[in-house]
Parts: C-alpha cells; structure tokens; sequence
C-alpha cells in the first residue's frame, strides 16, 4: 500500500491535494481508512474546513475467501456542494492508487476477484442523493444494481480507469480527451483503408499526467510530444550502448535528425516524452526530469498490420524507449500510464500492440506480469520479434 501525504490530479500544471489518513482493523478481516482531502495551504487539515472533504473506506474480508467488499462514504461539506462531482472522482482516484500495492491472497485454483468499491452516497435529501446517483450512472462512472428496496452504486477499477477525468474535473485544467470524431474514411498510399486520424497533440504541450504511487515510485508522470528542440537528448538516448542494442539509431547527431524529421512526418503516429517530477518528503514537486521516448502508432497503417491477423480499426502499438538508467526501475508504472493514455484518447482503441526483440526477455516477462499475452514469434525484415496484445476488456486498470 502506497503512503503519501499529497496527491496530485491530472491537470496542467498538476494541481495538489493534500492527505492525512488513518487505518484501523477494529475486527478480524475489517479494515477502516479515514481520509481528509483538502486543498493545500488551507489553515487545518480538519473535516470541518471549508476545503475538505471526509472519505471513509471501509473493506471487509471474509477469512479464506477471495471475496472483498469495500464501502466507500463520502461525506461532502455544504460548503462545496457543487464539487460533487470533483470530490466522488478525487476520493476514487486517491481509494484505487491508495490500495493498488495491496495483494489480494486468492485460495488455488479459485478466481481472482474483480476490484470494485461500493459508492455510499450520503445525503440529507434523498431526491438530491438519488439524483446524484443517477448523474453519476450516465456518465458511466457507476454501476446501480438494485438489492432488495435499495440502490446499489458500485465503482469498478477498470471502468473508473476508462473514464476521462474531464467528466469530473470541469472547473480544473484537466486533460481533455474529447469526444471520438465522426467516422470518415480515406486511403493511406492509395491502398490501405482506414479512418481518418485524428490530428496530433500540439507542440511541447502536456497531453497526460498521472500521480503514479506504489512501494518504489511516488513521482506525477507526464507525456508531451516531440519536437526537433529534443534532437539533442534524442542523440544522446540512442547513443545509449543499453538503447542502440534494441533500437540500432546510433550514430552522429545527423542521423538522430534524419529519425526524428521522419517521425514527425508521419501520418500514423505521433512522437512522445516520458518525464518524471518527484515528490520530496513534504509532499512538494521538485523539478521534471525526461526520460522515456514513446512512438504512438494507429496499427491499421503500420507495416505491423501485415503480420497481425484482425487488426480494428482503431487499434493502437507504440515503441518505446527508457533513455535514462535511473528511470528504469519505473517500467510498471510509466507501462501503465501509456496504456492508460491509449485505452483513454479513444474508446474505440480495443487492443494496444507491442511488438520487442524476441531476446528482450525482461521485457516480454513485464509486458506477460502486466497483462499482455503473446500472439505469436515472427520475422520482421529487420528483427525476430514476439507479438504481444492486450485486450481493453481484459485490462484491469491503472496498478
């Protein structure tokens, strides 16, 4: 289980929550975190400001089994009412990433349970809470199932995960990812059917960020584009012996350029930048650090799509790279995080594909840990390479 005082939402520039929590096991098999989310600099951390808000989760085991139910109650000061929205989101985003680190022990042979909250919405007014409820199922981010005379609301780790959070975080500078463009076709090289493609993030400008939490990171990582003003740490990253192995883009600074300038003109894919901004001990960011270099790619044009039998429509594959040795004990995470951006900018996006050296064995087994199954070994005129998918349906969700 992750333990931080701040939490940062995926806004530009992120913009901080801070935390104070509390855990008891009262019983055998029951566990109660109290959370107080608050905006920073307020003057108490209390319940009772004006700035906070109280989430109380409360999960309950049943001993030997798989089986884990956790109530989640939000209690929403009057004074930020119309903040509902934001506050549910904060409290799910700050419950799933809070517990992420937490295994689940699953008798052999028996299924490994879905990760779910139940929502507990409480409020003076029942037609306000039934209502909220209501808002809340058609954005899509609640499950209502009804038990008896009751409403059930149920919040599942995945489904939450496919949601853009600028559903929920209207009056911040959230991350927009729009709604999908209206379907229209074109041909690619006079032969290749596809929809037309979207166009891609604008220049040096943030497109994704992500609080990422576990028991080795604790860092908001961020995805902008490329641009030739990255020529410079693009030579030096390729130019890495642990890179140019993999990548074979060596070379003097010339040939970097002659890569990068047919990256960015390409019609297909578009061109990334890892980085990292770590939290000090106080909860504070301390300063962006590149690190990572991403090649973001719609298969249905890519020479990948003459090796994959039933390639979608919008089905995504991206290269990557880590440029910096520091940063290579974050592969779960900045994983995650493409993945998230790719299942996020489209729902239609249904399989995200990767396709490494066969002898890269370190990252087929990260790649199988998270989820990815290989299809198949096949020859690529430059490589022997493993063809690995991961199926939107079968993603559980931001680790």
């Amino acid at each position: 289980m992750g333990h931080f005082s701040t939490l940062y939402l995926p806004t530009d520039p992120p913009v901080a929550r801070s935390l104070a929590c509390e855990a008891s096991r009262p019983s055998e098999g029951l566990e109660v975190i109290t959370a107080i989310i608050s905006t920073p600099g307020s003057e108490n951390s209390s319940s009772s400001s004006s700035n906070s808000d109280t989430v109380r989760a409360v999960t309950e085991t049943v001993p030997g089994q798989s089986h884990i139910t956790t109530r989640l109650n939000v209690t929403v000061n009057p004074q930020s009412s119309a903040n509902h929205l934001q506050v549910i989101w904060t409290a799910l985003y700050w419950y799933f990433q809070y517990t992420s680190g937490v295994a689940v022990e699953v008798p052999k042979g028996k299924p490994v349970p879905e990760r779910f909250v139940e929502l507990i919405l409480e409020s003076d007014t029942p037609a306000a809470r039934l209502e909220l409820g209501s808002q809340l199922e058609r954005l899509g981010l609640v499950d209502i199932q009804i038990q008896g005379e009751e409403l059930v609301h149920l919040v599942f780790a995945n489904v939450f995960w496919q949601l853009p959070p600028e559903l929920f975080l209207s009056n911040l500078n959230a991350h927009r990812y729009l709604p999908a463009k209206p379907l229209r076709y074109t041909l690619s090289n006079g032969v290749i059917r596809h929809p037309k493609r979207p166009l891609p993030p604008p220049p040096q400008l943030p497109f994704y960020t992500r609080h990422c939490i576990s028991d080795k990171v604790n860092s908001v990582f961020k995805l902008r584009p490329v641009d030739m003003s990255d020529l410079d740490l693009i030579h030096k990253w390729m130019n890495n012996p642990r890179v140019s192995e993999f990548w074979g883009e060596q070379g003097p600074i010339d040939h970097q350029k002659k890569f990068l300038e047919t990256c960015l003109a390409s019609k297909h894919s578009f061109t990334a930048i890892g980085s990292w901004n770590d939290l000090d001990a106080d909860g504070n960011l301390t300063g962006w650090r590149d690190a990572c270099f991403f090649d973001i790619y719609w298969v249905k044009e890519d020479h990948l799509a003459r090796y994959a039998n039933n390639v979608q429509d919008w089905d995504r594959g991206v290269h990557l790279l880590v440029g910096e040795d520091w940063a290579r004990g974050r592969s779960t995470a900045w994983l995650d995080s493409i993945v998230h951006f790719m299942f996020l900018s489209d729902p239609r996006t249904q399989s995200v594909y990767l396709e490494p050296r066969v002898d890269n064995e370190l990252f087929i087994r990260l790649l199988t840990r998270y989820g990815f199954y290989k299809v198949k070994d096949f020859a690529f005129p430059h490589k022997q390479a493993a063809l690995m998918k991961l199926d939107r349906d079968y993603w559980k969700g931001c680790h």
